[in-house]
C-alpha cells in the first residue's frame, strides 16, 4: 500500500443512514496547516457541526483521527484522538477524548489518518474495516453487552484475534452524557461522552485491520532519532517512575506533600490513610503485570489482580490515577480492593470514571448537606464510602435505572433538574472535574480548568512544569525566562506556562504522541518533535512554526466554544476552589487566584479581556482571518448576553440574612 510519507493522505468517511463509504484525500497543504490527530478533528469539527447541531443527533460527526507519527517507531506514538459535539456541556459544546493502545496504528496502517462517521444507523451495527474493504456489519446480538464481550465476539466473527475494536458498552448505548468508548477492552476515550455520540448512531463498535506500512521519508535519519529519544526516555527519572507505578505514582505526593487529594468532593486535600491507595501498595501487592501501548518505552499500563476478599480472582487493566481517585477518595472510598473492582465495573460498562465519580460525589454531598433525601433516590441511602452502594450506583448509571437516570446526566446537569446542588457540583461548562485541585496541585493548572476546551480536565494543558520542573533543573528557565515559575502556587508567569504548554500539548495529540513523553516527562522536548516529523515527512517546520500549529488548534477550539456564545463569564472554576480556603494540610488558606489570573491569561493568549474570545488579528495572524470574520456577529451577540446577565442580577432581590 503506497502512502504519503509519515501520513496516509486518505480520510475514510462513512454514512450510516445510507450506508454509503468514501475516501476522501487530504492534501498537503491541509496536512501541514493542521498535522493529523487532534489536528484534523478540531478543524472538521469546526467545519461541519454548526452551533445548532445536536450532539446525539444524525447530523452530528464522530471523528477518530491520528498523526504522522503514529504507526511508527518514534516513541509512544500510538494515541488516537476521537472528537465530536459533546453532549455533557451547558451549553453542549466541544468534545474530544484521546485513547492508547494499537487502535491508532492499526487505523493507520489499514491507510487512513482519519474516520468520520455521521448518520444514524436504523439498527443496531458495528463497522469492520480491513484496509480498502469496509463494511458495515449487523450488530443486534452484540446489543446490550460489556466491552469485553463485544470485543471477543466480533474478533470470533471475523476469525482475527489480530483485529483491534474500539466500543461501546451499555452505558453508552443508553446515552449516559459521559458514556465513553474503549478499545483493547481498557484503554479508554473517556472524557466528553463521546461513547454516548457513538450510541445515539447504534454504532456499537469499530474493528480495524491494516496490512499497510508507514513509509518514512528520511529512514535512517528518523530512526537514529527514535533510537535516541528511546534510550534518554529509559534513563529519564518521571518515565522511571511511570513504569515502576504507573500514574499511581502520584498518590502519595498529591496527599501528603502537596495536598490536592480529592477527599470528599474535595472538600479537603488529604486524608491520613491515602497511602491505602499508593502506586507502591498497587506495585506490591494488586500488579498482575505491565503493558505498554504501541510503540512505547515507558509501558506504564497497569492490569490488576484481586486476591482476597468477595472480588478474589478479578483482573482489570487499570487503575489509572484518575479513576482511582473518582472512584474512590473523591466519594470517600479508601478499599484498594472495591475501587479496582469499580475501575473494572466502569470499562465493562463503558462509562467516564472521571464523571461518574463526580455525579456520585455530587449526589453524596447534597444528601449530606439535605438536599437529596430518599424521596429522589428511591430508598437509597447516599452515605460516603459506601462499598455496596457505588457499586449499585455504577451498574444504575450505566441502565439509566431509577436515580441512576439523573446521575446520568453529569453532576451539573443532574442540580439543575434537580433545583438544587449546583455548588455541590464540581465541574466547569457543565464537565465535572477530573480529580485535581488547583488550591494545591497548581495555578496553571487552575487556568486551564477554568478555561479549559472539555471543561475542568487536567489535559487542557497538563502543565506539569509545576509538578515535575525539579526532575529537569534549568527547563523552566530556559521556556519561561525564570525559575521562579517552578513553584507550583506562586503567580509568576503562570499564563505564559499554561498558554506554552496548550500549545504543546495540541501539538503532541497531533502527532499523535503520549503526554507522558513531553508534557509530563520532559526527555521528549520540542525540538526532538520537529525532528521525528521532518524526518517522517520531509516537510521542513522550525520549533516555532511547529508550536504555532498547537496554538492554532487551541484558537479555533475556542472558536468553536464562542459560536455557543461561551466565554469570559463561562471561564470559571467550581466556587469551593477560587472562594473555600482549602482547611487544612500543607495549603491551608489557598484559594485560587481567579480573578487575578484569568485576565492575564487571556492578554497572554490574545483573547479579548471584555469577552474572552480571540482577537480578531490574532486569528488572523494564526491564519484563521475566516474564523475572524465569522465570529464577528457572534461577539455582538455575546455583549448582548452579557448585558442580559448584568441587567438579571442587578435586578435579583437581596436575599435577607438570617
Amino acid at each position: 500500500m503506497t502512502m504519503v510519507k509519515g501520513w496516509t493522505g486518505k480520510r475514510l468517511r462513512v454514512d450510516l443512514t445510507s450506508g454509503l463509504t468514501k475516501v476522501e484525500e487530504i492534501d498537503r497543504t491541509h496536512r501541514k496547516r493542521w498535522l493529523g490527530g487532534r489536528g484534523f478533528n478540531s478543524e472538521l469539527l469546526y467545519k461541519e457541526v454548526g452551533p445548532d447541531v445536536d450532539p446525539l443527533g444524525p447530523d452530528s460527526r464522530l471523528i477518530f483521527g491520528v498523526g504522522p507519527l503514529t504507526g511508527t517507531f518514534a516513541p509512544a506514538s500510538s494515541r488516537t484522538t476521537i472528537t465530536a459535539k459533546s453532549p455533557l456541556g451547558t451549553p453542549e459544546g466541544f468534545g474530544d477524548s484521546n485513547m492508547g493502545g494499537h487502535f491508532g496504528p492499526e487505523l493507520k496502517f489499514a491507510g487512513y489518518d482519519q474516520l468520520v462517521i455521521q448518520g444514524k444507523s436504523k439498527g443496531p451495527v458495528y463497522l469492520s474495516i480491513r484496509d480498502d474493504e469496509v463494511e458495515i456489519k449487523d450488530a443486534t446480538h452484540l446489543w446490550g453487552r460489556k466491552v469485553s464481550e463485544t470485543d471477543a465476539i466480533i474478533k470470533e466473527e471475523l476469525g482475527d484475534e489480530e483485529v483491534h475494536v474500539a466500543a461501546i458498552g451499555p452505558a453508552g448505548e443508553n446515552l449516559v452524557r459521559y458514556g465513553c468508548i474503549i478499545n483493547d477492552v481498557s484503554r479508554a476515550a473517556a472524557r466528553s461522552g463521546m461513547g454516548a455520540v457513538m450510541g445515539s448512531k447504534n454504532l456499537k463498535a469499530v474493528a480495524v485491520r491494516g496490512t499497510g506500512a508507514v513509509e518514512i521519508e528520511n529512514p535512517e535519519e528518523f530512526y537514529e532519532i527514535c533510537a535516541e529519544t528511546r534510550d534518554r526516555l529509559k534513563q529519564d527519572a518521571v518515565a522511571q517512575l511511570l513504569h515502576d507505578q504507573g500514574s499511581l505514582l502520584l498518590t502519595m505526593p498529591a496527599n501528603y506533600e502537596h495536598g490536592w487529594f480529592c477527599w470528599r468532593n474535595f472538600q479537603r486535600g488529604n486524608h491520613p490513610k491515602a497511602h491505602l491507595l499508593s502506586g507502591e501498595r498497587h506495585r506490591d501487592q494488586f500488579l498482575a503485570h505491565k503493558e505498554g501501548c504501541f510503540a512505547c518505552p515507558i509501558s506504564c499500563g497497569r492490569f490488576s489482580r484481586i486476591t482476597e476478599g468477595k472480588y478474589a480472582g478479578e483482573t482489570t487493566g487499570g487503575p489509572e490515577y484518575e479513576t482511582l481517585t473518582a472512584i474512590g477518595p473523591r466519594i470517600g472510598l479508601l478499599d484498594m480492593n472495591s475501587v479496582i473492582h469499580n475501575n473494572k465495573l466502569v470499562n465493562e460498562l463503558g462509562m467516564d470514571s472521571c464523571s461518574c465519580g463526580g455525579a456520585i460525589a455530587w449526589a453524596m454531598e447534597c444528601w449530606e448537606n439535605g438536599l437529596i433525601s430518599e424521596k429522589e433516590t428511591g430508598g437509597l441511602a447516599l452515605e460516603w464510602g459506601d462499598a455496596d452502594l457505588i457499586e449499585s450506583l455504577i451498574t444504575m448509571i450505566a441502565s439509566r435505572e431509577g436515580f441512576g437516570d439523573l446521575l446520568a446526566e453529569g453532576s451539573f446537569r443532574a442540580s439543575q433538574i434537580l433545583g438544587r446542588g449546583e455548588e455541590y457540583s464540581i465541574s466547569v461548562k457543565g464537565h465535572d472535574m477530573s480529580q485535581d485541585d488547583p488550591r494545591g496541585l497548581g495555578f496553571a493548572f487552575g487556568i486551564g480548568f477554568a478555561t479549559g476546551r472539555r471543561g475542568g480536565d487536567h489535559l487542557q494543558g497538563l502543565p506539569c512544569l509545576e509538578l515535575t520542573g525539579a526532575f529537569y533543573p534549568g527547563l523552566v528557565e530556559k521556556i519561561l525566562g525564570t525559575s521562579e515559575a517552578e513553584e507550583r502556587l506562586s503567580t509568576v508567569k503562570k499564563p505564559e506556562m499554561e498558554r506554552y504548554q496548550e500549545d504543546l500539548k495540541a501539538l503532541g495529540d497531533s502527532l499523535t504522541q503520549c503526554a507522558f513523553t513531553h508534557t509530563w516527562s520532559f526527555a521528549v522536548q520540542l525540538e526532538d518533535m520537529v525532528r521525528l516529523l521532518n524526518a517522517a515527512t520531509g516537510v521542513d517546520y522550525s520549533p516555532e512554526e511547529l508550536l504555532k500549529v498547537g496554538g492554532r488548534i487551541v484558537h479555533l477550539e475556542r472558536a468553536f466554544w464562542n459560536r455557543l456564545l461561551v466565554g469570559k463569564n463561562e471561564d470559571k472554576n467550581p466556587k469551593r476552589f477560587t472562594e473555600e480556603p482549602m482547611p487544612d494540610g500543607p495549603n491551608k488558606g489557598t484559594v485560587f487566584p481567579e480573578s487575578e489570573l484569568i485576565p492575564r491569561y487571556y492578554e497572554v493568549r490574545g483573547w479579548d479581556a471584555e469577552t474572552g474570545f480571540p482577537l480578531p488579528d490574532v486569528l488572523e495572524d494564526y491564519g484563521l482571518a475566516e474564523v475572524a470574520e465569522e465570529l464577528a456577529p457572534y461577539r455582538k451577540r455575546y455583549h448582548e448576553k452579557m448585558a442580559k446577565t448584568d441587567k438579571a442580577v442587578k435586578a435579583k432581590p437581596a436575599v435577607e440574612s438570617a
